[in-house]
């Protein structure tokens, strides 16, 4: 198979998408996923090994492994964990599903917003910066 034949990864999920368990799936760990690019970067941009990582967060290596595969939602005591660790700061926004949030700012929303789904007839939305 020549290159140009093969499929891009947006391809590739796109068809992925149209099963609705995986779309349902997809769907559930935006913020997981989000989170990992977030540590990720930070590791990388700071050319931190996972075991340094975990030991900066006083986590276990596993732990920062798991968080980077985003398979899992962090839980509040996690995100904490990395604002504090990290430097970075996030802001969680879960109002009902239409409905413009009151609590986040417009910039929060738009330039640091890094994952937002639907769940139970509501919008979460995941910014950090």
């Amino acid at each position: 198979m020549k290159l140009s034949e093969m499929k891009t990864s947006d391809e590739v999920l796109t068809e992925a998408l149209r099963d609705p368990a995986y779309a349902a799936e997809w769907n559930r760990t935006t913020v997981a996923r989000a989170v990992a690019l977030k540590v990720l970067a930070y590791r990388a941009e700071h050319g931190l090994s996972q075991r340094s990582l975990a030991k900066r967060l006083g986590m276990s290596q596993p732990q920062v492994a798991r968080l980077e595969i985003g398979e899992h939602n962090p839980t509040i005591d996690t995100l904490a964990r990395l604002a504090q660790g990290l430097d970075i700061e996030f802001a969680i926004d879960v109002n009902p599903f239409k409905r413009e949030p009151r609590l986040v700012s417009k910039e929060a929303q738009t330039d640091h917003a890094v994952a937002t789904y639907q769940a139970h007839n509501a919008t979460v939305l995941l910014a950090a910066s």
